[in-house]
């Protein structure tokens, strides 16, 4: 049985790849959502290894938030559609699932403390 923390990663990356797929930015914008999608998905291999996944969730982050930055930059479309409110919604996939993991870790930390 897979992890809360393992299910929100893999809908973030699927998301990502929805809003890469609709079209939405222009070519960097496409270039942040492809390393955000990559880097979602290869932190979900590192479960052993809870410190690191945690640290490795502010990457994909940072670079959806860029996505917006360069939105912002590119003069935001008379239209906002859709697709441009899915990097939102995988940011906050991956915090949840950031904050899972560092949940985790704390338990983990506790349990060694009684041992």
């Amino acid at each position: 049985m897979l992890r809360p923390q393992t299910w929100y990663l893999l809908l973030a990356a699927i998301i990502t790849v929805v809003c890469m797929i609709a079209g939405a930015g222009t070519t960097l914008q496409l270039v942040l959502l492809i390393v955000a999608a990559v880097g979602t998905l290869a932190i979900i291999p590192l479960f052993k290894n809870r410190k690191a996944q945690a640290s490795l969730c502010l990457l994909p982050m940072v670079l959806l938030l860029a996505w917006y930055v360069l939105l912002a930059l590119n003069a935001i479309p008379e239209t906002m559609h859709w697709q441009y409110a899915l990097p939102a919604v995988a940011i906050l996939l991956i915090f949840m699932a950031r904050k899972g993991i560092v949940h985790d870790e704390k338990v983990v930390r506790s349990y060694e403390r009684i041992r």
